[in-house]
């Protein structure tokens, strides 16, 4: 994520329909706050937590921020957020909307450059607890809520506020992605859907590929195979495809045996050969960095390394690396996959492989693979 946009997780609400405080609600392996926080807080250099009684927020692994102004409300949370940004831009959320998901999480960042405000829109409804605040309107922010303003998008007319429409379903059903916990019954059924996600298709694949895809800064999934297997020809036709549908897209190659995109004889190769550990080329339509490393990257530490605003990574090989995986197997290059079912999300092969209780298309279903992606990498809970 940009360096100029932090994250703020918001639990400072009273939690009067829940009986408790939400943010200490049991939700997956510990708490509500502390899902909020594995999901989203990796994505970001600067993470912080918004509360009114910082002494009940002990071990939480992340700062926590009181209420800067004596007034009840979520836009108090959000101005004190926004005073204590080390960034101009923050991303405020509520700890009680358990399906927002990276993905749009990281779209809102990306778009929020320019504004006061940016802030999910679909039908008519707004949602200003997943938005994006800039330093710039603190002062407004400060004299709205002073005045007896409580409805923090009642000021957005008056600044300068951008919109992400969600309605097309590029970022999920907003009905969905937008849910709140504020009573024990939206609890329960919050922890119903998790489980019943949980116990599908994602509950199959091994805990590291799933702790890969809960914490990797943006959506990725590996094609693998053996070599000549026609993994290129797949992942090309996967690509085009999801671009033809609007997605941004990142690939990444695995090379075993080493490489050299450089020239011999060339100014950046006569660096290189200094020993100089880092060299960069720019042009204006692209720029390379060439960095020499003592042992290879893991996938995750170059994907997190991706500056440029994309939707999704995909790369080709990496298969032994924990992201979730779509194998390509061509029968005149084996009858065999190099992968077990459990790191699997599909198969894109020319034979069956009754074996394997994933999703299989044919080497040129590249609209069936494009939707698997976006069902299971670009949906991903």
């Amino acid at each position: 994520m940009e360096d100029d946009v932090s994250l703020a997780l918001l639990a400072g609400g009273l939690s009067t329909r829940m009986g408790h405080d939400k943010a200490f609600a049991p939700f997956h392996d510990g708490t509500l706050l502390e899902w909020m926080r594995d999901r989203l807080a990796p994505l970001f250099r600067y993470a912080f937590v918004v509360v009114r009684d910082p002494s009940k927020f002990h071990q939480l692994d992340l700062p926590v921020i009181n209420d800067a102004l004596p007034e009840i409300g979520s836009a108090v949370g959000i101005y004190s957020a926004t005073l204590a940004s080390p960034t101009r831009r923050v991303v405020c959320v509520a700890c009680d909307m358990p399906f927002v998901t990276p993905r749009l999480v990281r779209a809102l960042a990306d778009m929020s450059k320019g504004f006061d405000v940016f802030v999910p829109r679909h039908g008519g409804y707004l949602q200003p607890l997943c938005a994006v605040y800039g330093k710039g309107a603190l002062d407004a922010y400060r004299e709205f809520i002073r005045s007896g303003g409580r409805r923090i998008f009642d000021i957005y007319p008056d600044l300068k506020t951008g919109y992400l429409d969600m309605d097309d379903g590029r970022y999920g059903d907003p009905d969905q992605v937008f849910v709140n916990v504020n009573t024990p019954e939206e609890l329960e059924a919050a922890r119903g859907r998790l489980a019943e996600t949980e116990g599908g298709w994602r509950a199959a694949l091994q805990p590291r590929i799933r702790a890969f895809m809960d914490s990797c800064p943006l959506p990725t999934v590996s094609f693998v195979g053996k070599k000549k297997s026609g993994k290129t020809t797949v992942v090309l036709g996967v690509i085009a495809e999801l671009r033809r549908r609007g997605y941004r897209v990142a690939v990444i190659k695995h090379d075993t045996h080493g490489f050299d995109v450089d020239v011999p004889g060339t100014d950046s190769y006569r660096f290189r050969e200094t020993g100089t550990e880092v060299v960069g080329i720019s042009s204006p339509d692209k720029y390379v960095w060439l960095i020499t490393t003592a042992e290879e990257r893991s996938l995750k530490d170059l994907v997190r390394q991706i500056s440029e605003p994309v939707d999704l990574v995909i790369t080709e090989g990496f298969k032994k690396q924990d992201a979730p995986k779509i194998e390509v197997c061509r029968r005149a290059r084996s009858t065999q996959l190099v992968s077990t079912p459990d790191e699997l999300v599909g198969i894109a092969s020319d034979q069956p492989f009754h074996a394997y209780p994933v999703p299989q298309f044919g080497l040129e279903d590249f609209r069936g693979l494009a939707d698997l992606v976006e069902e299971r990498i670009l949906s991903r809970v």
